[in-house]
């Protein structure tokens, strides 16, 4: 069949005229319109009605039922050039929650980059209940969830494990480290408060039970981004994983510090199908990249 007539079609119905059609294209009208008398004469129908004063294009009795046969046709194609794709390239794609991507996975993405030449890399940022419905059904390769829900089609190991602590906004460079805090001390009123998974809460809500209502938190956020933009008021403190506390630990004015009740580790899990065999390649390369790092 004439691709580029069926490609003018499709253009046409999308656009509902010529003009736009074209420019859509980056033809010229008349190269358009040599396009579709060219598939009309191929298929031996005439697919739409066109002809002085009619304004917006619409399709015969032929370019309707023509129509779905098209869309399909250009369904084969965008597959054909995805196959070929994956003839060249190995795939990975990797899912996480926005914190383990931006402050666990950052070393492992700079790994990987130096495969870029051999390797389509995907990253999805979903929450942790999501990552195993999108690994389950083969929406991604491999995902770093902070959930730990064996399932039967899935391989879970732990991999990292991390002290939460204290991270505090003073008013000059001063860091602390080493130096352990009673909730007595902290002004709640003041706390940047984000839910690390249903082990931290419990342990939060067990933490502050004696005269919760004063120990409530203002301010709750969702995602660990919004953290640098709240937390620039001196007094501001957040629970936070030593990775993060880590990293603001390089700019100005923070201090970190331990909980005397020390709230649970956060674990990272990572989660692979057992029977992902399409994507063995992509995954081999993440795993050498990942001993790699260990090594270093």
């Amino acid at each position: 069949m004439n691709k580029l007539g069926v490609e003018s079609f499709l253009a046409i119905v999308r656009h509902k005229g010529l003009t736009d059609a074209a420019k859509s294209l980056f033809l010229s009208q008349s190269t358009l319109s040599h396009r579709l008398s060219q598939l009309e004469k191929e298929i031996g129908v005439k697919l739409i009605e066109r002809g002085r004063g009619i304004r917006e294009l619409s399709l015969t009795q032929g370019g309707e039922e023509f129509l779905p046969l098209a869309r399909k046709w250009e369904e084969l194609i965008e597959e054909t050039y995805r196959i070929e794709s994956r003839a060249k390239y190995s795939t990975l794609s990797i899912g996480a929650v926005d914190s383990i991507h931006s402050f666990i996975l950052p070393p492992v993405y700079k790994e990987l980059n130096k495969y870029s030449s051999q390797l389509n890399i995907k990253i999805r940022t979903h929450q942790s209940i999501e990552l195993f419905w999108l690994l389950e059904h083969g929406e991604i390769d491999v995902a770093f969830t902070l959930l730990e829900q064996p399932m039967p089609n899935m391989i879970m190991t732990e991999f990292s494990r991390e002290k939460m602590v204290i991270i505090y906004r003073k008013g000059k460079k001063m860091h602390i480290d080493n130096h352990y805090v009673n909730k007595s001390e902290l002004d709640f009123s003041k706390q940047l408060f984000i839910e690390w998974g249903s082990s931290f809460r419990s342990w939060y809500e067990h933490w502050i039970k004696k005269d919760a209502v004063n120990r409530q938190p203002t301010i709750r956020l969702d995602t660990v981004n919004l953290l640098s933009i709240f937390m620039d008021q001196p007094g501001h403190w957040a629970i936070v994983p030593m990775s993060i506390a880590d990293y603001f630990k390089t700019k100005e004015s923070f201090s970190i510090f331990y909980l005397e009740d020390s709230p649970p580790d956060r674990v990272c899990y990572k989660i692979e199908h057992r029977y992902s065999a399409n994507r063995i390649e992509g995954l081999r390369i993440l795993d050498e990249c990942l001993k790699k790092l260990e090594k270093d």
